[in-house]
């Protein structure tokens, strides 16, 4: 029997997004999902070394209304699982307050169940504010 562990729903989420890791090339592709405690990155796990337990800088890209202003949220993230699609990552921490307010605005306005996410969100943040 499966027993659900995470403690962050998770909203699909399609976002343009790149993960770096030290002595590494850049790898491109998008969000499958994303929750507050973390995500599921899409991309040919054939293209790169990347290990499980291998710390990087995740970059999810929103898009203004305008769809001309891109603004960047930079996570430092763990790898947890590789897949034959992609990778799951745990967050780590996000850089700076107001990253914070912009992704959990996205969180909220993406979800159905925005109050119960709220309130899950007090019970477990899962997410650290790293404000330089």
């Amino acid at each position: 029997m499966f027993v659900e562990k995470r403690k962050h729903q998770r909203l699909k989420i399609k976002l343009n997004a790149k993960i770096e890791c030290e002595n590494k090339d850049i790898i491109d592709g998008k969000t499958r999902n994303i929750s507050f405690g973390g995500l599921f990155f899409e991309s040919d796990p054939t293209l790169t070394d990347l290990k499980e337990g291998e710390i990087c800088k995740v970059t999810l890209l929103l898009n203004n209304e305008d769809l001309e202003n891109i603004i960047p949220l930079i996570f430092e993230c763990k790898v947890v699982h590789c897949r034959k699609r992609g990778f799951g990552m745990k967050f780590l921490y996000i850089d700076g307050l107001e990253a914070y307010e912009h992704f959990e605005k996205m969180m909220v306005l993406n979800s159905d169940a925005s109050e119960s996410l709220m309130a899950e969100l007090e019970k477990s943040p899962g997410l650290i504010v790293k404000d330089d």
